[in-house]
């Protein structure tokens, strides 16, 4: 059994161990000690990162009540090692795994939401809650009493006791654990089971914000930060209004009335422009008739425009079908769009994709005289080739060599 110096020091960043496992897993090392400061992570926390003998932590894990260490090289079994926790990251988990149950506590208490589950990324962090979908006001209510808690700066402490002591708390999730349950209080706002990490005073967690939401699983996905995170996050939108304000040459409290006016303008160009473009168009599909090979059922205009907009040679393929060709257009350079055309009761541009899809990695379909998809980049022009054979041909149903 390794000591957890994690639950007896949270804010410990280094310390003395002695090994006493070792096994090889692939390239690396396990390492078991008698002591750790690293936390093995769980709950939705990540474990820590640091050094232990001068070799650097990979991970970390527990196993049979003993905390493995993932190394990038051995230590000898029986050493006196010295262990140093990545402080930086260490510190930024307690903020935010504080946060998350402080937030998840202002969701109870302001929208009646429980929260289902907690994931902490290397950007955001994320909490399920139980909301079909708060609107701004309500998140806004939920942000100000988490941050209330915060700057209230209470104790965060830890009660161990026994699973008939801890249903005496205020709980907000029954404890699913055998033996000692580990319930944090975080300034007689909040108690929750929990194995995690924390801060010693609400206070610093700094500043909880809630980045968005997202509708999940018939609730609703919260995205948030806390402490540092929400400091970068705050210089980057700082840095992103200045860099706006300098390319509309305007102050901030003018920001939103001149993208406002450049919304406007670009509106009243794109009406402009629609009536123009149908017309280019137009021309465009009467030329490419007009200068096509005739095939079986008519003339077979095939085209790859690698920097055309995908909707644009979608309208293109259907004014080709309108004067009576058969367009097999793909539109896109990384990952390009399929648009197939052709009259009705001629041939079925549908069939020659669904080909596609089994002979040349084409994903997509539709109806006889439509169809629409996806080609691989290095796999367009041979499909094109392909499909513009069976056109010729008439043949729908199978591939056409070319």
């Amino acid at each position: 059994m390794t000591r957890r110096l994690y639950y007896e020091d949270a804010s410990l960043r280094a310390f003395q161990a002695s090994v006493v496992g070792t096994r090889p897993d692939g390239d690396v090392s396990l390492v078991l000690l008698d002591a750790t400061a690293f936390y093995p992570g769980g709950g939705g926390q990540p474990s820590d990162r640091g050094t232990l003998g001068g070799r650097a932590v990979l991970d970390v894990t527990e196993e049979d009540q003993g905390v493995w260490h993932r190394l990038d090289g051995p230590l000898d079994a029986g050493a006196s090692v010295s262990g140093s926790l990545d402080w930086g990251r260490r510190f930024d988990h307690m903020q935010q795994h504080t946060g998350q149950h402080i937030l998840s506590r202002a969701f109870v208490e302001v929208l009646k939401a429980d929260t289902r589950s907690f994931h902490m990324g290397e950007d955001a962090v994320t909490i399920d809650v139980d909301h079909p979908g708060p609107d701004a006001a309500a998140l806004a209510r939920v942000e100000a009493r988490a941050n209330d808690v915060v700057w209230d700066d209470g104790d965060v402490v830890t009660h161990v006791v026994t699973m008939e002591e801890a249903i005496r708390f205020p709980l907000r999730k029954a404890p699913d654990v055998e033996g000692p349950v580990r319930v944090g209080e975080v300034g007689g706002f909040d108690w929750s089971a929990c194995g995690g990490t924390h801060v010693k005073r609400a206070g610093q967690v700094g500043l909880i914000a809630i980045l968005g939401t997202e509708k999940y699983k018939g609730g609703t996905r919260v995205s948030f930060v806390c402490g540092r995170r929400a400091l970068e996050r705050l210089r980057a939108a700082g840095s992103l209004v200045r860099d706006l304000c300098r390319s509309f040459t305007t102050g901030e409290e003018d920001l939103p009335r001149a993208v406002g006016r450049l919304r406007e303008e670009r509106e009243r160009l794109e009406r402009r422009l629609k009536p123009l473009l149908a017309e280019s168009l137009e021309r465009e599909a009467a030329d490419l008739v007009g200068a096509a090979e005739r095939g079986a059922h008519g003339p077979v205009v095939t085209r790859h425009f690698p920097d055309r907009d995908p909707a644009e040679v979608g309208l293109l393929a259907a004014l080709v079908a309108a004067r009576g060709g058969i367009a097999l257009l793909a539109a896109g350079n990384d990952t390009p769009r399929a648009h197939f055309s052709a009259p009705k009761g001629t041939i079925s541009v549908g069939g020659i994709l669904a080909d596609l899809n089994r002979t040349h990695g084409a994903k997509g379909g539709g109806r006889p005289e439509s169809a629409q998809g996806a080609i691989p980049a290095d796999r367009v022009e041979a499909a094109l080739r392909v499909a513009r054979a069976a056109a010729m041909a008439g043949n729908d149903k199978g591939t056409v060599e070319p």
